[in-house]
C-alpha cells in the first residue's frame, strides 16, 4: 500500500491505495477535487489515479498540457516527490506530489528500538541506466466514481519535531536578506517565488516553484524545477546530493538570488567536515592572503587621495585614466543588436547578434549569422531574405524590439565575418541611412593589444537565462578573461582566435566582445566543449572569439560601400578535401527512445522508413547510425529535417572516435506534433550525404 500527498500553494490532499480506485480530478471546473482557478488550465485538465499499488498522472485532453519534470506527458507514473505543471509549458500552475513507500505498522506495535519508517519516502530507484553509446564530439494522455477525498488545510508551519518516524539530518536554509529557516527531517522543502512555499525567494530571477529539497535515505537532495536554472560555483545543476554547506544561486550563475543550504548533522560530524574543508583550502587561503594585502594597499591609497581633496581616477586599458568603464559598458549595451534571419515567407530561420559600428547603419556580425552562403563557410544553408534588427531601449529587463531590416554587403566566409547594411524599416519601407535613429556606434579596438588575463565582456542575445524566450529577448552580458590564443596556419598567425572563459550560448554568435574601454576586440563565434578534439580534455566550455584585427580589410570595404562579390583571400590556402577514405561507411539504424539507445539494431531507408508509435511532444529520441572505417578528425554532421524539407536542427563537428565499427546516437527533442523526421548524416569537408535515416510517427498522421 502506498499513500499520496498533493500540495498546491495553500492546500493538501492525501489518500492511499487501500481505498481502492481513488482519482483526484484536477481542473478549473468547480466539481473538480483539485480546483485550479487559472485561465491556462482546462476545465477538465488532468487526473491523478491509483494504479495498483502506485499512482499515475493522466492528461484528460487539456489544451495546454500536463508537464512532469519539464516534459509534456499524456500519462506518467509517479514516484517519490514530483512537480506536476499545468498550462503554458507547465509554468501556469504547479502541484507538488509525494508518493510514499508502503506504510508500516503503527509505531506502538513496533519494538521500542525499531522506529517506524518515515511517511515521506524518497523516490524509488528505477532500473539501472544503460551505458551511453560512444558518440562523436559535437561543437556545438473515464472518470470513475470515488469516495470523498481527505482534504486538509495547511494552516501553519511544519511541527518542530517533524513527521513521526522521520530520520536523517534536519535542514537550515540561510537567506542573506530574509533570515534563516530551519526544517525537520522527512519532508520536502519547496523553494521559489510563491509566498505559500516553505522557502520564499522573492526575486524576479526565481521561478514560482524553483526547486525542491528532497529528503532521501542518504540525506537531502536539491532538485531543480525551474526554467531559469540553479547554479553552484557558476555551474548549472539539475540535482545534487547536499553533503555539506552549499551556496546556490537561483536564476543566474552570478546575479541570481543566493541561498545557503546546510544539512544539520550531528556536531561531531560537522566539526569533522570543517576540518576536511580547512585542509582542502589551505593553498587557497595563502592566495587569498596575498589578495588581501593588495586590497588593503588600494584602500589606503584611496583614503589618502580623499584626504588630500583629489578624487582618484579609475584607469582604463593601458592605464588611460580618462575611460569611464560604466559609461563604456552602457554604450556597448545600447549598440549590441539582436539579428533574426527571415525567409521570403516571413518566417524566422535562426537568430544571432551583432553591433552597430556606424551612424549610417553598418552592423558587424558573423558570416554564419548574416551570410551563411559566403564562400568558405562550407554551409548549404540558403541566405535569408533579410536580417531583422532589434534594438534595446536602455532597460536591462526589457526585450529588444524589431526596428530595421538589413542585408549583407561584404563577407569573409573563412574568417566568419560579415558586415550588414540597414536598408529598410521593420516593415520593409525605405529609410534614409543618413538619418537613422541608432545608438552611438561601437568603436573598433586593437585585438593585438590583448594579453592573457585581460578582462573581456561579451554581449549578445543567447538563450542564457531566457531559455523559454522566443523572438525578441533581453540582452545578456557575460564576463571573462583571455585564456590564450589559438594559431591559424591558413592565415599564418598565432592569433587566429581568442580563447576565453567567457560564457557564451546559442544566439551569442556575431555579438561583440569588448575591452574595458568599450571597444570591440572580437566577435563571439563558437564554443569548444569538454573533450573536444580542438582543445583536448578540458573541464568546461571554452569560448572562441574572432579577433577584430583580422576583419580590417572587410571593415574597410564595408565603409567604402561594400562588395557582395568579395571572396576570402584565405580560401586558396585552405587544405583540399581528400574525400572519404576507402572503406568508410555509415548505416542508418532507425530511431529509438532516449532510454533505449545504444543498440543500433534497427533499419530505416527512404523506401522503407521506420514507424515509431507513441511519440509525444517533448519526447527525446535518438537517430542511430553505425560508422565503420571513419578516421579520427573527419568532419561529420547530422541534419534533422521535417517531411516538407525544413531543417530543424544540426549537430556538427569532427569525429573523435577510431575506425572500428561504432554505434552512435544523435538526440532530438520533438517540439511539435509532426508526422515524421529524417536525420541525414554527412561526412567529409564537402559535407556529402552518406546516409538518410527517416522515421514516421503514425499517431500524428
Amino acid at each position: 500500500m502506498t499513500s499520496i500527498r498533493i500540495q498546491s500553494a495553500d492546500r493538501t490532499w492525501s489518500a492511499d491505495t487501500s481505498e481502492g480506485a481513488r482519482v483526484f480530478r484536477i481542473g478549473r471546473d468547480e466539481s473538480s477535487d483539485v480546483v485550479v482557478a487559472d485561465p491556462a488550465v482546462s476545465r477538465r485538465h488532468a487526473e491523478v489515479r491509483a494504479l495498483g499499488d502506485g499512482w499515475e498522472v493522466v492528461d484528460v485532453g487539456s489544451s495546454l498540457g500536463t508537464w512532469v519534470d519539464g516534459r509534456r506527458v499524456d500519462r506518467q507514473t509517479l514516484q517519490g516527490t514530483t512537480v506536476i505543471g499545468l498550462g503554458d509549458q507547465g509554468r501556469s500552475v504547479q502541484l507538488t506530489v509525494t508518493v510514499s513507500a508502503p506504510v508500516a505498522a503503527p509505531r506502538h506495535a513496533a519494538p521500542p528500538s525499531q522506529p517506524g519508517p518515515p511517511p515521506y519516502a524518497a523516490p524509488q530507484p528505477g532500473p539501472p541506466a544503460r551505458p551511453a553509446p560512444p558518440a562523436p564530439a559535437m561543437t556545438q494522455q473515464f472518470q470513475p466514481s470515488h469516495p470523498p477525498l481527505d482534504q486538509t488545510m495547511m494552516t501553519g508551519p511544519i511541527p518542530v519535531g517533524g513527521p513521526p518516524g522521520a530520520t536523517g539530518p534536519g535542514l537550515l536554509v540561510r537567506r542573506r536578506l530574509d533570515g534563516d529557516l530551519r526544517f525537520p527531517p522527512g519532508r520536502p522543502v519547496r523553494v521559489g517565488r510563491d509566498p505559500a512555499l516553505e522557502v520564499l525567494a522573492d526575486d524576479q530571477a526565481v521561478s514560482r516553484l524553483h526547486a525542491v529539497i528532497e529528503p532521501r535515505p542518504d540525506g537531502w537532495w536539491w532538485v531543480d524545477r525551474s526554467t531559469s536554472g540553479s547554479f553552484v560555483d557558476g555551474e548549472h545543476v539539475t540535482s545534487f546530493h547536499i553533503e555539506e554547506t552549499v551556496l546556490v544561486s537561483l536564476g543566474h550563475p552570478t546575479a541570481g538570488y543566493e541561498i545557503e543550504v546546510v544539512p544539520v548533522v550531528a556536531a561531531h560530524e560537522a566539526a569533522a567536515g570543517i576540518q576536511r574543508r580547512k585542509r582542502r583550502r589551505t593553498l587557497a587561503v595563502v592566495g587569498a592572503a596575498l589578495a588581501l594585502v593588495l586590497a588593503a594597499t588600494g584602500l589606503t591609497w584611496g583614503v589618502v587621495a580623499l584626504v588630500s581633496g583629489d578624487a582618484p581616477e579609475v584607469a582604463g586599458p593601458s592605464g588611460d585614466p580618462s575611460v569611464d568603464r560604466a559609461a563604456a559598458l552602457d554604450r556597448a549595451k545600447a549598440a549590441a543588436v539582436l539579428l533574426q534571419a527571415v525567409d521570403e515567407s516571413g518566417q524566422v530561420m535562426w537568430s544571432g547578434s551583432g553591433s552597430v559600428i556606424s551612424d549610417d547603419g553598418l552592423i558587424l556580425t558573423n558570416a554564419h549569422v548574416g551570410d551563411p552562403d559566403a564562400p568558405g563557410q562550407g554551409s548549404s544553408e540558403d541566405d535569408p531574405a533579410y536580417l531583422e534588427v532589434s534594438l534595446t531601449n536602455g532597460d536591462d529587463d526589457a526585450p529588444a524590439r524589431a526596428t530595421y531590416r538589413a542585408t549583407p554587403i561584404v563577407s569573409d566566409g573563412y574568417l566568419d565575418v560579415a558586415v550588414l547594411q540597414i536598408d529598410a524599416d521593420v516593415d520593409g519601407g525605405e529609410v534614409d541611412t543618413s538619418d537613422l535613429d541608432l545608438p552611438e556606434p561601437l568603436p573598433i579596438g586593437d585585438s593585438d593589444e590583448l594579453r592573457t588575463g585581460d578582462r573581456i565582456i561579451a554581449l549578445g542575445y543567447p538563450a542564457i537565462g531566457n531559455v523559454s524566450a522566443q523572438g525578441d529577448r533581453p540582452l545578456t552580458v557575460t564576463e571573462g578573461v583571455v585564456s590564450t590564443f589559438q594559431a591559424d596556419p591558413v592565415i599564418g598567425t598565432e592569433r587566429g582566435s581568442i580563447d576565453s572563459d567567457v560564457r557564451l550560448g546559442s544566439g551569442n554568435s556575431g555579438g561583440p566582445s569588448i575591452n574595458e574601454a568599450g571597444e570591440i576586440i572580437g566577435l563571439n563565434t563558437r564554443v569548444i566543449t569538454a573533450a573536444s578534439v580542438d582543445a583536448g580534455s578540458i573541464t568546461q566550455g571554452s569560448a572562441l572569439i574572432v579577433p577584430v584585427n583580422l576583419a580590417a580589410e572587410v571593415l574597410e570595404i564595408a565603409r567604402d560601400g561594400g562588395d557582395p562579390d568579395y571572396v576570402s583571400p584565405y580560401l586558396d590556402s585552405m587544405p583540399t578535401d581528400p574525400g572519404l577514405p576507402t572503406g568508410a561507411t555509415a548505416v542508418a539504424n532507425g530511431w529509438v527512445t532516449d532510454d533505449e539507445s545504444g543498440s543500433c539494431r534497427g533499419t530505416s531507408t527512404p523506401d522503407a522508413p521506420q514507424e515509431l508509435l507513441g511519440v509525444a511532444v517533448g519526447d527525446t529520441l535518438q537517430a542511430e547510425f553505425t560508422l565503420e572505417g571513419v578516421p579520427s578528425g573527419l568532419p561529420i554532421s547530422i541534419d534533422f529535417y521535417l517531411a516538407d524539407g525544413t531543417r530543424v536542427d544540426t549537430l556538427s563537428g569532427a569525429w573523435d572516435g577510431d575506425e572500428a565499427t561504432t554505434c552512435i546516437g544523435a538526440p532530438l527533442t520533438i517540439q511539435d506534433a509532426v508526422p515524421g523526421m529524417t536525420a541525414e548524416l554527412s561526412l567529409g569537408q564537402d559535407g556529402a550525404v552518406a546516409v538518410e535515416n527517416p522515421v514516421v510517427f503514425p499517431d500524428n498522421n
